[in-house]
């Protein structure tokens, strides 16, 4: 993996981190990255083709969705950074309706098993849904 450079600040640190969990993942037949922080993944189950861009944003919202689909569209999977990172709630329900994943570090891998890869959400000990809302302004 080469160090590029990307106009959205992202370290290589980051990229290499989901490189690994991307090319670790038993459910991840082929990883291939181009513009340094967009990663094209071929799943074995079921037999598809994702593209992820690899962010690392604190509170992602809905101003760097509408950039990240401005730049990069067409985009199956937004990963905003390691586990203390997250999302807004109205970043989380847009990208819901498009049909797009929104995960950070703890979320990925579940929905990288999914055919809904976009549906995937942790569960509390009762199974309610935990998401990694964050405020904007944090």
């Amino acid at each position: 993996m080469t160090k590029g450079s990307n106009e959205w600040g992202v370290t290589f640190g980051r990229i290499t981190f989901l490189a690994q969990i991307l090319e670790n993942h038993d459910n991840i037949s082929n990883v291939s990255r181009e513009r340094d922080i967009l990663f094209t993944v071929d799943r074995k189950d079921p037999e598809d083709r994702l593209r992820i861009l690899c962010c690392d944003e604190y509170a992602f919202g809905i101003t760097l969705l509408n950039q990240a689909l401005a730049e990069f569209k067409p985009l199956n999977i937004i990963f905003v950074g390691g586990a203390w990172h997250g999302y807004t709630p109205e970043a989380k329900d847009e990208c819901l309706q498009r049909k797009m994943g929104l995960y950070n570090a703890q979320e990925l891998s579940g929905g990288l098993w999914r055919k809904d890869y976009w549906a995937y959400n942790r569960k509390d000990k009762k199974g309610n849904p935990v998401f990694a809302y964050k405020s904007a302004g944090s």
